[in-house]
């Protein structure tokens, strides 16, 4: 089972350089990934990745070394903390995040016009249901 909500930000990183992949990556490749990014030594990222191991959002598999891809995509990791942290801070109310976030400017008219176009678009596609 997926513990989304309890990943690191630390931990999100490892899961970036696994998605940013097509294939499962090794220690040293995820290491060097992320050492441009992080400078984390191997202890570091080996830790990380035994911890998402541990949390059901990364895989292992033993061939020559040991090889790592992720278990849960980029989706629906969003989902499960976008629903945490609409839960934590707006009582579950998606449209009170939207309302914070009109009444502290952080939504520009672009953003407002895209996200008038995707319900609308998402309105009409389910109206054909």
């Amino acid at each position: 089972m997926l513990e989304a909500e309890k990943i690191t930000d630390a931990e999100l990183e490892v899961l970036r350089a696994l998605w940013a992949s097509r294939e499962p990556m090794t220690l040293g490749q995820i290491k060097s990934a992320l050492a441009r990014s992080q400078g984390w030594n191997e202890n570091t990222t080996k830790t990380l990745l035994r911890r998402l191991c541990q949390k059901g959002a990364a895989g292992q598999e033993k061939r020559e070394v040991y090889y790592y891809r992720p278990l849960v995509n980029r989706d629906q990791l969003e989902r499960c903390r976008t629903q945490r942290l609409i839960d934590k801070l707006y009582a579950g109310s998606a449209r009170d995040l939207v309302a914070s976030l009109v009444r502290h400017d952080q939504l520009q008219p672009q953003d407002v016009e895209e996200l008038r176009v995707m319900f609308q678009t998402m309105w009409n596609g389910k109206e054909g249901e």
